[in-house]
């Protein structure tokens, strides 16, 4: 994939991410989202995204919250 359709493709992604969101932010207070896919036509073979709506710390202490309480149960 050359660097033109990788950044089509991020755009698509970002505007899905944050339609989704938005439709979320029409049920709660704030929304982070975190994604990933596997496609082996780029160098590392994972593509990442993350997008957020609302109150920027309440985002931030919930996903601190649930990665501390991920490491405990390990």
């Amino acid at each position: 994939m050359n660097e033109f359709d990788q950044t089509k493709q991020q755009d698509a992604d970002m505007a899905l991410l944050e339609k989704h969101a938005n439709a979320l932010m029409e049920h709660f207070d704030s929304v982070q989202v975190f994604v990933t896919r596997c496609d082996p036509a780029i160098v590392d073979g994972t593509v990442n995204a993350a997008f957020g709506l609302g109150n920027w710390f309440s985002r931030y202490g919930q996903v601190k919250d649930w990665i501390n309480n991920e490491e405990r149960r390990e």
